[in-house]
C-alpha cells in the first residue's frame, strides 16, 4: 500500500552558496574545484558537499532564483556572499561585511543572520543601484534607511526571506567593492538589470566623458577585490564548519 500525504524532503546534505552574478563565485569555485553546472536554469557550480549558484541580481531575481534551487538541491544551510556598497566612512574596499542585522528597506522586514561570528552592524537591501548620498540611481531623496546600516546590496534581504520560509539557516559575508563617491549616477547607468556592463550605453558615455574609463576600470579592479575576499572568508568559514557537519554529494 503506498503511503498517503506528501513525501519527505530528501535529507539535506550540501552548503548552498548565493551570489547575485557569476563573477562573485568564480573565486571560490576556483579554490575549491567546483565543477561547473546549471542547476534549474542558473550559472552553478559543485562539488565536495558544496553548491554554488548565481540567483541574479535584486530582491525578485535573487529571491526567485534561490527558490528554485531550493527546490533542486536538498541544502542543509545557505552563504549569502558576493559584493556589497559601503555607508559607514570607516569601510574600506576589501573589508569584510558581517552584517547582525539584514533589513528590506522596501518591505522593513528584518532578518538575522545564523551562525557566523564577529557580527557587526546593518545590512540594508535596496532595489536599485544605491549612491551613497544621494539615493538610488543618483535620486536627489535619499530612501529612508534603516538605524546602523553600515553597508549595502539588492539581494541578502530577498535571499534570508526564502530561506526562512523554507526553514534553512542562512548567513551572509559580503566584501566592500564600492566606497561613497565611487559608483557614480554615470558609472551606475551603465549597469543592466543582470549586473553586467552594458557596452554599447559604456561606449557612449565614454565619448561624452573619457574620464568615466577611469571610473569604470577603478570600479572593475576593486569589485574583483572585492570578490576574492568575500570568496576566502567564505572558504575558511567551510573549512571551520566542515568538522561539525560533514557532508558528500
Amino acid at each position: 500500500m503506498q503511503p498517503s500525504g506528501p513525501a519527505p524532503p530528501p535529507t539535506a546534505r550540501v552548503v548552498l552558496v548565493v551570489a547575485a552574478m557569476p563573477r562573485e563565485l568564480r573565486p571560490l569555485a576556483r579554490k575549491l574545484r567546483l565543477r561547473r553546472a546549471s542547476i534549474a536554469g542558473l550559472p552553478a557550480w559543485r562539488g565536495h558537499g558544496v553548491v554554488a549558484a548565481a540567483v541574479g541580481v535584486g530582491p525578485a531575481r535573487a529571491g526567485g532564483g534561490t527558490a528554485q534551487v531550493l527546490g533542486a538541491v536538498a541544502a542543509r544551510r545557505v552563504v549569502v556572499t558576493g559584493v556589497a556598497g559601503a555607508l559607514d566612512p570607516a569601510l574600506e574596499v576589501g573589508d569584510l561585511v558581517r552584517p547582525a542585522t539584514v533589513v528590506d528597506v522596501g518591505s522593513g522586514s528584518v532578518h538575522t543572520p545564523g551562525t557566523m561570528e564577529a557580527r557587526a552592524g546593518v545590512l540594508a537591501t535596496v532595489d536599485r543601484a544605491y549612491l551613497a548620498g544621494r539615493g538610488p540611481d543618483g535620486a536627489a531623496s535619499l530612501p529612508q534607511l534603516p538605524d546602523g546600516a553600515t553597508a549595502v546590496d539588492m539581494e541578502t534581504a530577498a535571499i534570508a526571506a526564502v530561506c526562512e520560509a523554507n526553514r534553512i539557516p542562512w548567513d551572509v559575508v559580503r566584501a566592500v567593492s564600492d566606497v561613497p563617491g565611487t559608483l557614480t549616477a554615470e558609472v551606475a547607468s551603465l549597469l543592466r538589470p543582470d549586473g553586467r556592463a552594458d557596452v554599447a550605453a559604456a561606449a557612449r558615455v565614454v565619448l561624452r566623458d573619457p574620464k568615466v574609463i577611469g571610473r569604470l576600470v577603478r570600479l572593475g579592479l576593486d569589485t574583483a577585490r572585492a570578490t576574492r575576499a568575500a570568496s576566502a572568508a567564505v572558504i575558511s568559514d567551510l573549512a571551520t564548519a566542515a568538522a561539525a557537519h560533514p557532508t558528500s554529494e
